[in-house]
């Protein structure tokens, strides 16, 4: 008799191992569901700089709706004040934000002074500060988007402010 396939028993010794590795993977990111993390901006400081550039201090606040540690390993973003980019931020600190907890993540980055000059005159109109942040959270070799708005500065609590009523115009 002719055997058809003769390297079948070593083809099949090969294959299970295998398969049942790619299955138990499956199977296990199947379970292990990744929230992606909530970040909001909590505090931008301005540092100083040149004519031409400014150093500002971004204080973000990160927040893990997942039942386990992310363990971040970078982070990467843009950060729009009215509508404006006023700076893209990147940092490579290694941090642990707490399983359904939060941080704060403190990333020094560069602007222009133009923008920044932008960013006051629109202050001096009485209008709210709104930012819009959007990037990536590195969490080992996994990518986790966020998107993010709000409003940083609520011009109507400096209403009965000395500064208030000389930034609010009404």
């Amino acid at each position: 008799m002719k055997v058809l396939f003769p390297n079948m028993k070593k083809f099949v010794l090969c294959f299970l191992p295998i398969s049942v590795l790619i299955f138990a993977t499956s199977c296990a990111s199947l379970l292990l569901q990744v929230e992606p993390p909530e970040v909001l901006v909590s505090n931008v400081i301005p540092l100083g700089g040149t004519f031409f550039e400014q150093r500002v201090q971004v204080d973000l606040r990160v927040r893990n709706p997942n039942d386990f540690d992310l363990d971040v390993t970078g982070l990467d973003f843009t950060l729009k004040l009215n509508n404006q980019k006023l700076a893209r931020g990147l940092a490579n600190k290694a941090v642990t934000i707490p399983r359904l907890g939060d941080a704060i993540l403190t990333v020094e980055t560069t602007t222009s002074t133009l923008d920044v000059l932008s960013q006051l005159l629109h202050l001096t109109s009485g209008k709210d500060v709104t930012y819009q942040i959007t990037g990536v959270l590195h969490v080992h070799d996994i990518p986790l988007p966020f998107d993010n708005n709000g409003v940083l500065l609520d011009t109507s609590t400096l209403q009965h402010s000395p500064i208030g009523n000389e930034i609010r115009r009404d």
